[in-house]
């Protein structure tokens, strides 16, 4: 793959509340990115996060790495001028970028048709992901709702690309679900946050090559797998491992850390990618603090993290066997490249 690259979240709004990074100095930053180039040897890095001023600090130094630079804003739970508004924001930063000479990448949204408000009925994130996951339930609601969601997410796709295209002159992507139909004429590159639970493993790579249908890069920009054992067959719903409900959040019964499972099942969807010929992808996700490490099993929250940095409540972060498994991959790919 060409792109080999590392989901960095710079602070972004949680379905719980709150935000997944409070603070973060650039010197934190600085160290982050130094390492993602140069230990985990990546090419390019996803910059997600809801604060524009922060992704456009991120993306200069993760630039002066040499890293290719995607701009991703993230707004869960925004209507959509919310989310446009975020969105020229981090098109003017992109293009600043760019013109400074650094390849650079704009992601105008991620799964829109969850985590905007405004397309699949519901009140937030929760609800909507729900109904999504519940398809005879959502055909009942959709109908009820009177409109059409798929119009609604193709109308708001194309003011993505206008409000961007307004702002920037480099290329364009959207992280689509697996659920959602994208018109990809208007894009650079086809992006899909592509993770694989024990239901979709059997197709899971013939779908992803079918992408190659619309005749445009395909990159995977974002998967992952958590670091408890039987996390791969849960996939992207992983995260749910904690009841957060609780006081203070603890794992779930049942729930054991498992390093080894995580490394493993990452290195297994990169090998899936080379052989699918996709052009890149991004593994989700650098760190995670809002995963809490603990010497307590109990409130070890790292492990439903998809994080390949341990973290812990004093700010310690530490590598896991994922970490050092996609370095050790992409320094091979970096060999062949």
């Amino acid at each position: 793959m060409r792109r080999r690259g590392i989901h960095y979240d710079v602070g972004t709004d949680t379905v719980e509340g709150g935000t997944t990074r409070d603070a973060l100095p650039p010197a934190v930053i600085e160290r982050e990115l130094r390492a993602v180039a140069y230990d985990l040897h990546a090419t390019a890095v996803r910059v997600a996060g809801h604060d524009p001023a922060r992704l456009a600090l991120a993306g200069q130094i993760a630039a002066g790495h040499g890293l290719d630079v995607w701009f991703s804003p993230m707004l869960p739970n925004g209507d959509a001028a919310a989310t446009l508004a975020q969105l020229d924001e981090t098109a003017r930063a992109g293009e600043a970028l760019r013109r400074q000479g650094h390849a650079v990448v704009l992601v105008v949204g991620c799964e829109l048709s969850g985590f905007m408000a405004g397309i699949i009925p519901g009140k937030d994130v929760p609800s909507r992901l729900a109904l999504l996951a519940d398809p005879g339930r959502l055909v009942a609601t959709v109908s009820a709702a009177g409109y059409d969601p798929r119009e609604r997410f193709a109308a708001h796709l194309q003011r993505a690309v206008e409000t961007a295209r307004e702002r920037f002159r480099g290329p364009l992507t959207y992280a689509s679900g697996t659920w959602e139909e994208v018109d990809w004429g208007p894009f650079d590159l086809v992006g899909v946050d592509a993770y694989r639970d024990e239901g979709a493993r059997a197709t899971y790579a013939e779908r992803l090559r079918a992408y190659a249908r619309h005749g445009k890069p395909v990159v995977v920009t974002e998967f992952g797998c958590a670091t408890f054992r039987g996390a791969a067959g849960r996939g992207g719903l992983a995260w749910q491992a904690v009841d957060r409900d609780a006081r203070p959040p603890r794992l779930r019964e049942g729930i054991v850390r498992d390093e080894a499972a995580q490394a493993q099942e990452l290195t297994a969807l990169l090998e899936t990618f080379e052989r699918a010929g996709l052009d890149g992808a991004f593994v989700f996700t650098y760190v995670a603090p809002s995963y809490p490490s603990s010497a307590d099993p109990a409130h070890d929250l790292d492990a439903a993290s998809f994080g390949l940095v341990r973290s812990w409540p004093d700010g310690r972060t530490e590598p896991k066997e994922a970490f050092r498994a996609v370095a050790a991959h992409y320094a091979l790919a970096a060999g062949r490249a």
